[in-house]
């Protein structure tokens, strides 16, 4: 039961990510001048990814529970310091 409602919370949250940049898409296109492909296609590419990762994070939580602290852990620093680096 909560294995199908945390599969439904993560598709809903990419479907409703798809949803608003199909919505918004003229704003979305004058806020964004630097894309590689299409603001929007890279909108969707990038929410899937995510998408893909919360599935990996929540299969690493039922199998080895310690191992996914580690992952996010991983995960959270690289981030920042993407962060850094590209401003």
């Amino acid at each position: 039961m909560m294995k199908r409602l945390i599969f439904w919370i993560g598709l809903s949250i990419f479907i409703g990510w798809s949803i608003s940049i199909l919505v918004n898409y003229p704003v979305y296109v004058q806020q964004t001048n630097y894309t590689l492909i299409n603001s929007m296609v890279e909108g969707i590419l990038f929410m899937a990814v995510m998408l893909g990762i919360y599935f990996f994070i929540i299969r690493t939580v039922e199998k080895k529970p310690n191992l996914a602290s580690i992952q996010l852990l991983v995960g959270g620093v690289a981030s920042l310091i993407l962060a850094v680096v590209l401003l």
